[in-house]
């Protein structure tokens, strides 16, 4: 199953300044480039802070630039570059960024940006090197991905890779996101997990299941239990009365002669 991670929809080319720049030069990149903030790196390519134009302004009481404005308006409000006072972007910063792994998958970067009210994540390996930038658009590229995409994936990564369904018996159509699947299979259970898999697929908005299946296996069948008469082999009653036989001797008749 495909899972879409944090480099696969984040921005590779970040503007970046080093270490050492001076507070000077920092302005000057913010206003050419018409950006808000910029990463901070040391000479491995570490990320190690970010300076914005709220952290200058702690240093210096400026006004901050309007996107909307055009560039020699907003020069205007600044001071000259020799006005700024003498420091290191590191004096003027703000630490540490806010970073995600590449690795990451998409809700977890949404739920960093959610708890922390950002719109935006600095990437970075597992060295901690700069690797790109990830915005809340860039999070939803994951559903710009077209129908003719998500119904081949469904059927090569969750009906293809299911070894209980036949091949050919699972049908599925891909309109705006929403999964339709339509087949017939021996189980319950593997009709449930076939739409259950869909729904991971990423684009996928949403699964009308019309899987149907020939065996209920979610039902177990109580065991039969046999009726347990506890007095079962004791004797409740006294046994019937024996017949009594009367045995006659026979003795011979004997005469006595007086």
């Amino acid at each position: 199953m495909t899972t879409w991670r944090v480099q696969d929809v984040m921005t590779p080319e970040v503007i970046t300044a080093p270490h050492d720049a001076s507070v000077a030069e920092i302005v000057a990149l913010l206003t050419e480039r018409q950006i808000t903030a910029v990463p901070i790196v040391d000479r491995f390519d570490v990320v190690i802070g970010v300076v914005s134009w709220t952290d200058l302004r702690r240093k210096v009481d400026i006004a901050a630039p309007d996107r909307e404005s055009s560039v020699g308006w907003w020069r205007r409000r600044l001071p000259t570059l020799m006005e700024w006072p003498q420091g290191t972007a590191v004096e003027v910063m703000s630490a540490p960024a806010l970073t995600i792994g590449a690795h990451a998958s998409l809700p977890a970067a949404a739920r960093v940006m959610y708890r922390r009210s950002v719109g935006r994540l600095l990437v970075v390996d597992r060295d901690s090197r700069l690797r790109g930038i990830v915005t809340r658009s860039d999070l939803l590229k994951v559903h710009a991905r077209l129908d003719a995409v998500i119904r081949q994936e469904v059927l090569r990564q969750v009906v293809g890779r299911t070894p209980q369904i036949r091949p050919g018996t699972v049908q599925a159509t891909v309109e705006d996101g929403v999964v339709t699947l339509t087949a017939r299979t021996a189980h319950k259970t593997t009709a449930e997990a076939v739409a259950r898999l869909t729904a991971t697929v990423p684009g996928v908005t949403d699964v009308v299941d019309l899987v149907t299946f020939d065996v209920d296996d979610t039902v177990t069948t109580a065991p039969q239990t046999t009726e347990r008469r506890p007095f079962r082999g004791l004797r409740t009653a006294r046994p019937p009365a024996r017949s009594a036989h009367v045995h006659q001797v026979n003795r011979p008749l004997t005469t006595t002669t007086l």
